[in-house]
């Protein structure tokens, strides 16, 4: 009796449980902060800031963000409300030291976190942010399941206002991406996209092709190649220029040197260069002059300048397009790549290019002009073999592809199909080969190859980010095939040593459709085709490379080089140096 008395009395003094409403706005409160953080948050500001390499911007997926993120917090507080006692209170300190531990995360522990760009990260290069990640989260987790323990009402109120709070902050910025947005992203009404219209057709008459494999070196490709001679069995009519030199590093910067031919002058800064790398260009409009139909296949082009200049960049209703499940899938990948402590962060590592293709709905593809177009090599070879190049009604045709190539992550196998285990760099490149030889047998198929002035060639060499001047050679492919006649055009590839430059590409081009001399002239030093330049071993060309930290665009700084290209002692520094002062005052700033 005395022991059941002093269990009566005791029960006196405990404090009673929070009834379920309460604990449904306080879990609603957390949730949602979590929910808000995490899946609303992240994916805008990650899609917001990559707006120009994704073919869906916020105007086409902030709604589909928003809602998901809202309903996933409602539930999972109707969830956490349905614990009482200590239980719910240290649930409750858990969910907010996520969330918060979310927001520090992002804010101060990202610094050394790795661009988006498909190379493999060596985890082990970070284990010291990785263990002081891993001790600030736990210290915040530690600190109000600790508080909450003891005073229960007071961790219930610094759970509700940090909420309440972290909601507004990050609310302003969220409100700021549509105000003042960044890389020039935003809601837009009439975003326009690169669509597959044209992509698989030619001209029956006259046609200029420009290939562009991501990566493509002619120094690893000149190994593949002794193994594997056979894969140039298509290339009937090329020549495969080996000595060649790039333009511009890295893609956002060699495709559209490609279709502009806009280089750095020594005399100008670098906010002048960028200013003028589009408008300062006549090419596209040079190549509408000679009576060619520009279809370009890239994300790394700007629509909005391509939008009047082709056939395929416009605008279009989006929706039919998005696959919703795979946007918030890859998103909320993403956004858990970006907010989790380093630890778990391999778990959730991406590339860009699969945002891309898990955003693409696979029902899209019946009307290509309502296809946006994404770089997935195995995909577009596929579509090539079952759909087939046909012949369209223009009289000529300008076709620009921009493909993956040997691009990192290497997924793709020598028949060109998706390897999601990985394969190899001799693979890949057996692969890219492939999807090139099937898009020129059937252009002889459709008896329009001797019309056509071919161009295959690279983006840029084998590249990787750095701070520091180059350590070694790098080479993109060149191949050139001219409009001439069938028994030029049955004869095997011809391996050249010429001298060769990206730079020697715009007058390719454009002789290749016939333009005047004239024409030609506007483009400087580099007036002549390729095919008709003669020069001695020792002709001086330039390359400007990108000096990166993983986050900003320092400098461009110039190289020449004077000999076989595969010799780096051929290689030096000019002394020119464009540098972007605005970022290095940032890292000042930040140091």
């Amino acid at each position: 009796a005395a022991g059941g008395g002093a269990a009566r009395g005791g029960s006196k003094h405990r404090a009673p449980g929070l009834p379920w409403r309460r604990r449904l706005v306080l879990a609603l409160l957390v949730c949602i902060f979590d929910a808000f953080t995490v899946l609303i948050v992240a994916p805008y500001e990650l899609v917001a800031a990559n707006s120009s390499s994704l073919i869906f911007g916020l105007d086409s997926v902030w709604k589909l963000i928003l809602v998901a993120g809202l309903l996933i917090g409602v539930v999972c507080g109707f969830i956490l409300s349905a614990f009482r006692g200590r239980a719910f209170d240290v649930l409750l300190a858990l969910a907010v030291a996520f969330g918060i531990g979310a927001y520090v995360q992002t804010l101060f522990l990202n610094n050394d976190l790795t661009v988006a760009d498909g190379n493999l990260v060596d985890w082990t290069q970070y284990n010291t942010i990785t263990a002081i990640s891993a001790l600030v989260w736990g210290g915040i987790a530690a600190a109000l399941v600790t508080l909450t323990v003891k005073r229960g009402r007071a961790g219930r109120a610094v759970a509700a206002a940090s909420s309440v709070v972290l909601v507004l902050v990050q609310l302003v910025g969220v409100v700021s991406l549509w105000v003042s947005p960044p890389d020039g992203s935003s809601v837009q009404s009439q975003r326009v996209y690169t669509t597959e219209q044209g992509m698989f057709d030619v001209s029956g008459k006259s046609n200029v092709i420009v290939l562009v494999v991501d990566t493509v070196d002619s120094l690893q490709t000149e190994a593949v190649y002794a193994n594997h001679p056979e894969m140039l069995n298509e290339f009937t009519g090329f020549t495969w220029y080996q000595n060649s030199t790039g333009s511009m590093i890295p893609t956002r910067y060699g495709i559209p040197f490609l279709l502009t031919g806009s280089y750095p002058k020594a005399e100008e800064s670098w906010d002048d260069f960028f200013d003028r790398f589009y408008s300062g260009s006549t090419f596209l409009d040079d190549v509408a002059a000679q009576g060619y139909t520009t279809g370009i296949y890239s994300d790394s082009f700007s629509p909005e300048y391509a939008k009047t200049r082709t056939i395929n960049v416009h605008p279009l209703d989006a929706s039919k397009a998005l696959d919703k499940r795979g946007t918030l899938a890859i998103l909320y990948q993403c956004s858990l790549y970006r907010d989790m402590p380093w630890v778990l962060k391999p778990f959730f590592w991406y590339y860009t290019d699969q945002i891309n293709n898990a955003m693409l709905s696979s029902d899209a593809d019946d009307d290509p002009s309502s296809t946006p177009y994404v770089m997935n090599d195995p995909a577009y070879y596929q579509k090539l073999k079952e759909r087939g190049l046909s012949i369209n009604s223009e009289d000529a045709s300008f076709r620009f592809i921009h493909l993956v190539g040997t691009h990192t992550p290497y997924t793709m196998d020598a028949q060109g199909n998706l390897n999601e285990e990985g394969t190899s760099l001799e693979d890949q490149t057996l692969g890219t080969f492939r999807i090139l030889s099937e898009y020129l047998r059937q252009l002889k198929e459709l008896r329009v190859y001797d019309q056509s002035t071919i161009i295959v060639t690279a983006d840029h060499g084998e590249w990787y980010l750095t701070e520091e001047p180059l350590t070694k050679p790098t080479s993109p492919i060149i191949f050139v095939k001219p409009a001439q006649d069938s028994g030029t055009d049955a004869a095997p590839c011809v391996i050249s040593q010429e001298p060769a430059s990206h730079k020697d590409l715009q007058a390719t081009m454009l002789k290749g459709m016939g333009a005047s001399q004239e024409v030609l002239d506007h483009y400087g030093e580099f007036n002549v085709a390729l095919e008709d330049r003669h020069d001695p071993a020792d002709r001086l060309r330039t390359y400007c490379m990108l000096t990166h930290d993983g986050k900003r665009d320092y400098d461009l700084i110039e190289y020449q080089i004077v000999g076989d290209v595969a010799d780096f002692n051929n290689w030096h520094l000019d002394g020119n140096d464009w540098r972007n002062e605005e970022a290095w005052k940032e890292r000042g700033a930040g140091e």
